[in-house]
């Protein structure tokens, strides 16, 4: 049985670093706000937002480490700087610096924001808060544009040309796990892995629907290993994906290591694909163990049970 305070779900984040999150946050939110108030008109053109976005691009360039930011941002992570390549950019003394971060204790505000962010001795953090408060500027007018009209006659010879490729393509040796969910059920099942943050970045219903089809052209980062063969081996149970999963996983490599200190230790920069091996070891860790985002996949296992296929 789980206590009160167990039933708060944990996160990979180490703390030091989710810190750095909040006051780059509490930064970035009166940034935001005073760029907000610099846009006299309700609306940007296409012009004027390619201009922040050229903006964006000036930081980057004088600033290589925050290159993966924009994406991650724009996935939505609420953690967006521990998921980009951030920590894996920077030098040793820099990541150190990070990781002993001592978090202001005023709030943030309109009047002492220059006085508290001058005080944040960590090397690239007024460009984070600059790069982040822009990418939020052109995200919220880019959803303001008009969207433009198709041509049909133009569209059809481009869907051609997409046959004849895909057509080209060599035949794929990867496995299907076998999946029998439904359009509802692989919603539930985006929903729950977002929930727990299993994967590095946010999985579309699409990238599910390929993964479980066998047909994923990259391998997905994972966060917790032993949350990920517990929510295989639940979807497994109740027949929803082949019995021999774990087999399939290995032989399509559709599972890497997440970044962590620990992992770059033992398999050094490049990617670590997670074997049969590891997977099995994960299952027999879990029957002592607790499991990050239990409760999380439980309930989904209750909700998936109360829809057919369609």
């Amino acid at each position: 049985m789980y206590n009160g305070e167990q039933d708060i779900e944990p996160t990979d984040v180490p703390e030091s670093f989710q810190l750095v999150q909040q006051s780059l946050n509490d930064f970035v939110a009166i940034n935001y706000e005073t760029a907000l108030g610099l846009v006299s008109q309700p609306q940007l053109t296409e012009a004027e937002i390619l201009h922040y976005k050229s903006k964006v691009l000036d930081i980057i360039r004088n600033n290589p480490p925050l290159a993966s930011l924009p994406k991650y941002l724009r996935d939505g992570r609420e953690d967006y700087l521990w998921y980009s390549d951030f920590y894996d950019e920077i030098s040793k003394d820099v990541y150190h610096r990070y990781r002993t971060f001592i978090k202001p204790i005023a709030t943030i505000t309109p009047s002492n924001y220059t006085t508290e962010l001058s005080k944040i001795d960590l090397p690239y953090f007024r460009e984070l808060v600059d790069l982040v408060s822009l990418e939020r500027l052109c995200t919220k007018y880019e959803k303001l544009l008009p969207k433009p009209k198709l041509d049909i006659h133009q569209e059809e010879p481009q869907v051609k040309k997409t046959v004849v490729i895909k057509d080209a393509k060599p035949k794929s040796t990867k496995r299907s796990y076998l999946p029998k969910l439904g359009k509802e059920q692989y919603a539930l099942l985006a929903d729950c892995i977002e929930a727990i943050k299993l994967f590095r970045s946010k999985i579309k219903i699409s990238e599910l629907k390929k993964l479980l089809s066998g047909k994923l052209s990259e391998p997905l980062q994972v966060t917790n290993q032993k949350t990920l063969v517990y929510l295989f081996d639940q979807l497994m149970e109740v027949g929803y994906i082949k019995d021999t999963w774990v087999s399939v996983a290995d032989g399509n490599k559709d599972f890497i290591s997440f970044r962590t200190e620990g992992n770059k230790e033992r398999y050094g920069d490049s990617a670590h694909y997670i074997g049969m091996q590891q997977l099995l070891n994960c299952r027999n860790r879990n029957k002592r163990e607790s499991i990050v985002g239990l409760e999380n996949i439980e309930d989904l296992i209750e909700e998936l049970n109360k829809y057919t296929l369609e």
